[in-house]
């Protein structure tokens, strides 16, 4: 009788333990995906929105810094921000979301109903929007950088690097020893966003960049988009008519959206970016997340909201830097 007592208590104190755990990702980082549990505490959750609520603090946290906590960080990039437009300089139009088993277009209007182009002639945009045409967006048709084109990147990186944004990420790399000086940081975001490299190993030539993939977007195929995830190129692809938005592919995010669309006949299911940043700002947090959080979650935190970014690794340059959750 007191054997089956003593088995009664284990088996409920188990079942406790399990159920007190069941939200937690305490000893589960990076574990499959188990039904058992009602969230989940791997790289497959953001996708999926099943994340548990203390997945970026368990299972992302990065070792702890003397050059200052990570979260002011970001903060102290986005209100250094000083290019990104105010919220009276955009208008969006979200209309219907887009479902992963109905993508079809649900969005009769434009995305962005109004820009005020005047806030757009400083010199960080006017030198980003001269980049633009600079890329064959077709994958495996090699990119070809001509003197003048490679003046442009000059300029642009001239135009960001003058930013408070930058001059506060190199403050913080530099301490981190990641960079001795502004030449350094030149250098490693050169190499990093506009060195070519090929996307695919079967690729012949090289087609592609980080800042291609990232601030311009590419084809994936004749059917299907690749990359794009800032406001603005999208804003452009709308206003030359080669974007079609079909409405918004998850739920409202903070300074964010998650963009359904068609361009120039190809799709994509979710493009995330954020609204009215400067092209020095996204440059800089995405920098920071490949150089700190590389191929993890980088839990970027703005006005005390957590926005997660996901980067990947191709050859040593950016392969691509999203908005995640």
């Amino acid at each position: 009788m007191l054997n089956l007592y003593l088995c009664l208590v284990l088996a409920s104190l188990t079942h406790v333990k399990a159920f007190l755990l069941d939200d937690s990702c305490q000893r589960r980082c990076g574990a499959g995906f188990d039904k058992a549990f009602s969230c989940q505490c791997n790289t497959q959750c953001l996708k999926y929105n099943d994340c548990c609520t203390e997945y970026t603090a368990i299972c992302t946290s990065a070792a702890p810094s003397t050059c200052g906590e990570f979260a002011e960080l970001t903060q102290q990039l986005w209100d250094n921000d000083v290019d990104r437009l105010a919220s009276a300089d955009v208008t969006i139009n979200q209309q219907a979301q887009v479902g992963y088993t109905d993508f079809s277009d649900k969005a009769p209007q434009r995305l962005f109903t109004y820009v005020d182009e005047t806030k757009l002639t400083s010199r960080v945009y006017s030198t980003y929007l001269a980049l633009l045409d600079n890329y064959d967006p077709d994958k495996y048709d090699p990119e070809v950088v001509t003197a003048s084109e490679r003046a442009e990147e000059d300029a642009f990186l001239d135009a960001i690097l003058s930013t408070a944004t930058m001059k506060r990420l190199f403050d913080y790399l530099n301490c981190e020893g990641k960079v001795q000086s502004m030449s350094d940081m030149r250098s490693m975001l050169r190499r990093l966003w506009f060195e070519l490299y090929r996307r695919s190993p079967s690729s012949a030539s090289l087609d592609t960049s980080g800042f291609e993939h990232v601030m311009a977007g590419e084809y994936k195929s004749s059917t299907v988009v690749n990359g794009l995830h800032y406001w603005l190129a999208f804003y452009q692809g709308e206003k030359g008519g080669e974007i079609n938005y079909y409405g918004h592919s998850c739920a409202t995010r903070f300074n964010s959206i998650c963009a359904a669309y068609e361009w120039n006949g190809r799709r994509k299911q979710n493009s995330s970016f954020f609204l009215r940043s400067s092209p020095a700002f996204d440059m800089a947090v995405y920098t920071l997340c490949f150089t700190v959080y590389p191929s993890q979650v980088c839990p970027v935190v703005i006005d005390g909201r957590t926005v997660n970014i996901k980067t990947y690794i191709t050859q040593g340059h950016v392969s691509t830097a999203f908005i995640a959750s």
